[in-house]
């Protein structure tokens, strides 16, 4: 369905909070308490072209050609940080670490954008214009450089350092990951005038596989659930948003409700927590029910945690697959054969999975680690001492 938007202001971006409020970037910030039906303007009027939001605390970030500025009031009042050159993308990582994206470079801030570091430095004929992170806390960027060079960069330490991994001349717009931990990466075309088109990572950005060839993906989003989409700004019967449930193997068009020309044309896609996908080019889309069932999102089971020693007596260690730490805390649940939960235990970020079980008698258990979608499970079992 097609959305009205503020007179004379654009669509830029767009992207939701876990209230059910949406934000409208364009000339000025707006937001909206009825899935885009209606908007309230803000303090904020100048031209927003980048929105990330805190998910935790709600604090909303934006950028534009004068720099980065914030919100920790829902867009009542705002206050700007100390970078005051273009930024293309604003990303907050699971760290709450703040990354602007420019042309030619990575900037990255620890302190709520007081001080900035470069991070990447490239020539200002690259556009990083997509940065993601995976759920062990490995980073990517999408960079456009329309001189030769471009494709995928990826970073291993939290975005401090950042290599070069795939895809080089193609002009990298979008990049998404499912639940497996596969990348997913669009373009627009490359460096040879070639056609744009789709790829897919499986070994964290080691190799690529073309999905397509044919398009020009502009955005990709990627439910809980792993049906993905991407928007696509050519025209014809390759403009509009497509859809796989497959993981990328087929692909359905999809253009109801998108009428003409000009509204198939798809700049941008976003998808909001409480799932409603938005559309934006010239226009603004938004689909007519939910992408998903946000509050019904499945955990996805792993049983690659490895726990030590086990049978154990008194203490217990586990290590996530490939030895990775999560960055935000998570709790520890141990279960009888029954299903009773016999310990919990928080744990901080970064800290090794050591838990101190001796208080529980000998016999056969569950532990049980749920983080960023998934549950971690494994039986255990406790010797007497």
């Amino acid at each position: 369905m097609q959305l009205e938007v503020p007179e004379n202001t654009g669509v830029y971006c767009i992207k939701g909070n876990t209230n059910g409020q949406t934000y409208l970037g364009a000339r000025g910030f707006h937001i909206s308490i009825d899935h885009g039906l209606n908007w309230n303007p803000t303090s904020f009027t100048e031209l927003v072209g980048t929105i990330d939001v805190n998910l935790k605390t709600g604090d909303i970030f934006v950028g534009n050609h004068l720099g980065v500025f914030y919100s920790t009031d829902n867009g009542e009042n705002w206050n700007t940080t100390s970078f005051n050159d273009n930024a293309l993308i604003v990303f907050l990582s699971s760290l709450n670490h703040i990354f602007i994206g420019n042309w030619g470079n990575i900037y990255k801030s620890t302190d709520n954008g007081d001080t900035w570091t470069q991070t990447l430095e490239l020539s200002n004929d690259n556009e990083v214009a997509s940065i993601i992170e995976t759920a062990d806390g490995t980073m990517f960027a999408g960079v456009t450089a329309f001189m030769g060079g471009g494709g995928v960069y990826r970073s291993a330490d939290s975005g401090d350092t950042w290599e070069q991994i795939g895809l080089p001349n193609k002009y990298v717009r979008s990049l998404a990951v499912n639940s497996l931990g596969d990348i997913f990466a669009g373009s627009v075309g490359d460096h040879y005038l070639y056609y744009g088109g789709l790829y897919k990572s499986t070994d964290n950005g080691g190799t690529w596989v073309e999905l397509r060839n044919d398009v020009l993906v502009t955005s990709i989003v990627i439910t809980p659930d792993d049906h993905i989409y991407f928007g696509s700004n050519e025209y014809g019967d390759q403009a509009g948003v497509f859809f796989s449930n497959d993981h990328g193997e087929t692909w359905e068009r999809i253009i109801s409700g998108l009428i003409g020309p000009s509204n198939q044309k798809i700049e941008g896609l976003s998808l909001a927590p409480d799932g409603y996908l938005y559309a934006y080019g010239n226009h603004l889309h938004r689909s007519v029910n939910p992408v998903f069932d946000a509050n019904a999102a499945p955990l996805q089971e792993a049983d690659d945690l490895t726990v030590f020693p086990n049978p154990f007596i008194d203490f217990l260690h586990f290590q996530f697959p490939n030895g990775k730490y999560y960055a935000e805390d998570y709790s520890v649940n141990v279960f009888d054969p029954i299903g009773r939960l016999v310990f919990s235990q928080e744990l901080g970020g970064l800290q090794d999975g050591t838990i101190n079980l001796s208080s529980l008698p000998q016999g056969l258990y569950y532990i049980s680690v749920e983080i960023r979608g998934q549950r971690f499970s494994k039986p255990i079992v406790k010797n007497p001492k």
